[in-house]
Formats: C-alpha cells, structure tokens, sequence
C-alpha cells in the first residue's frame, strides 16, 4: 500500500452555511465537471438495476448487484437497502462497472428479520441512509480490515449493538430490530428539519455539524448522483441531530479549515470493490475513506471523530466542532 497526497482533481468550495436547530450544514460546490460519469443506485434502480440475495444461498453479509447499463452505478458508503430477507446497508463505496455483475459487502441493520419467503426480492433504496454515528463505526472497522488485507467491512455485532442502542435513545420497539422502523417513527420530525435544507446548484457535498461540532462530510463527484443522494443523507444527519443540544454552529472560517487540513491528509491506497482505486486516511483527527478513478476522487467520506462524542482539535490548536435547490 502506498500513501499519497489527495489528487489535485478534487475541485471543490465551501459556502456559507445552513443551520436548523443544532444541525448546520456547508453546501460543497463544484467548480469542474467530473471525467467519469455515473448513476446513483436509486436512479439506476427506475432503469433496471438489481440487488438482491446471493444466487444459491443469501449471506448476512453481501448482496449481488446486476447492472445491464452501459453506465456504471455508484453504491455510497451508508446507503441503506429494505427487503428481501433483512434489511442491509453498504460497507463502503462501491462503482459497480457497466453491464456487469457484483457480490459487495453489506450490514444487517434489521436482527430480527431472516425472512427466506422473500430470498427471491430485489430490494428498495431507503429514504434515509444510515445516521452519522453508525457510519462513523462502520468506517472505522472497514479501514481495520482494510489495514489487515481483507476487504471493507464492518463488524457486524457491534452493528446491531449500534441499532439497539439507537432505537433505545429514541424510545422506538420494532419488532424486527429494524433501524429503518426508528426512522419511520421519527419520520415527521426528520421532515421537518430536513425540509428547510435545500440543494444549492452545482453543489457534490456537505460538511455536516452536529450540536456546534463537526460530524461528518460527503462528497461525490457528479452532481445528479449527489442530487439523488441529498435527501437520504440529511435524513441520517438528523437522527442524530434530533439527540443534539442547539448551540452556535461552526464558522465559514472553521469550515475552511477543515478542509485545509482534509486536503493536507496522506492518502493510503488500498484495494476497491469493483471499478477504482479504495483510500484511506487518518490525519489529524479526521479519518475516513474515499474512492477514486484515474487521477479523480469519485467519493470521499470524513469523520471527525465527534459523531460518538468526542472532542477532536486541528493541530492549530483550534477545535473542529460538529458542525435542495435542485441542480439546474
């Protein structure tokens, strides 16, 4: 494995924020357009992509996508899936080629549906991905794995700990331990945040802060596959902003810094699932993962370690605090 700098090919800016109670989010923008041209998973389900059990057998752990398209397809890192025979979520970021089919690593975040009567399903995108702090979780078992060889993965107990202890911070009893059911019974208040964020134009990801802290940021490269994915990542944010006390969010300025420091972070390369070349990193407090093709970065996930409660600080000294028009 080789370690890097980030390719000078991710252009992108940050604007000035939008904050709803504690949740404050700075729009990324783009300033070119991406080489490689792709679908977001649900866009490429309306036009005849499938995921769906393993053929001869569904494992906890993997699905099999089949893209016909002359298009590859993007599975993002926390998307989540239901049907079938439990619902999953996507361990890591996945290009799946043009006309060509995938086995890629999943999650259970429903422990208590294994429902062989739907093996043949093909399952639905999820209105919402999965929140933050699991995300965090999920990404920091993935780079583990990574680090010792083997593909990206989580860890699948400490997963469904995750759900429960969720689901028990929100007062929600699902039947089937399902993390989609702690959406669904939060759905009006999540909507409600949710709703009074829009989509900037020309806008490839968020810089997320969560209760004055900064959480999270996304980024994907062409912006009708981040379009796509807009919605479904505000409502991850939310949920956990819903537990989250208001307070000053960060600055345009601290914002910058951020990225300064997330520009400046050695990049280890590591094998991908599918199209690309994996990434990961962990520098100064950010740590996270990404996946690129050619010389572009196509995604690029961060965490700065405040998703699970901790209070992380640039080397400057200076806390990183968690921090739809539609593309026309």
């Amino acid at each position: 494995m080789s370690n890097q700098t980030f390719p000078v090919t991710i252009h992108f800016t940050v604007e000035a924020l939008e904050v709803v109670g504690p949740l404050a989010v700075f729009p990324l923008i783009a300033d070119h357009e991406p080489a490689l041209s792709y679908l977001a998973f649900q866009d490429a389900t309306e036009q005849g992509v499938t995921l769906t059990e393993l053929e001869g057998g569904a494992s906890v752990n993997d699905l099999l996508v089949r893209n016909p398209l002359d298009v590859p397809v993007l599975l993002y890192e926390g998307e989540e899936v239901v049907g079938a025979q439990q619902n999953r979520t996507f361990d890591s970021s996945v290009l799946v080629a043009a006309n060509s089919e995938l086995q890629v690593p999943v999650s259970c975040v429903e422990a208590g549906r294994w429902d062989g009567t739907r093996a043949q399903e093909a399952f639905a995108p999820a209105p919402q991905t999965a929140h933050p702090r699991l995300r965090e979780m999920k990404n920091a078992q993935a780079r583990a794995r990574m680090r010792a060889g083997g593909p990206p993965r989580a860890g699948q107990h400490e997963v469904w700990q995750e759900v429960a202890a969720t689901a028990a911070r929100h007062g929600v009893d699902s039947s089937t331990r399902a993390m989609h059911d702690v959406f669904e019974q939060r759905r009006s208040l999540l909507d409600s945040m949710t709703s009074r964020i829009e989509m900037c134009c020309s806008q490839v990801g968020m810089l997320v802060a969560i209760g004055g802290r900064f959480v999270v940021l996304d980024h994907v490269s062409d912006v009708e596959a981040f379009a796509t994915l807009h919605g479904p990542l505000l409502q991850g944010y939310a949920l956990d902003a819903l537990e989250a006390g208001e307070v000053d969010p960060p600055s345009l300025d601290d914002a910058r810094e951020f990225l300064g420091l997330l520009l400046r972070a050695p990049l280890r390369s590591e094998p991908a699932v599918g199209m690309g070349e994996g990434v990961s990193f962990d520098f100064g407090g950010l740590a996270g993962t990404g996946l690129a093709c050619g010389e572009e970065v196509v995604t690029l996930t961060a965490f700065a370690g405040s998703a699970s409660g901790e209070s992380r600080r640039h080397p400057t000294g200076r806390i990183a605090r968690p921090s739809r028009r539609r593309h026309h």
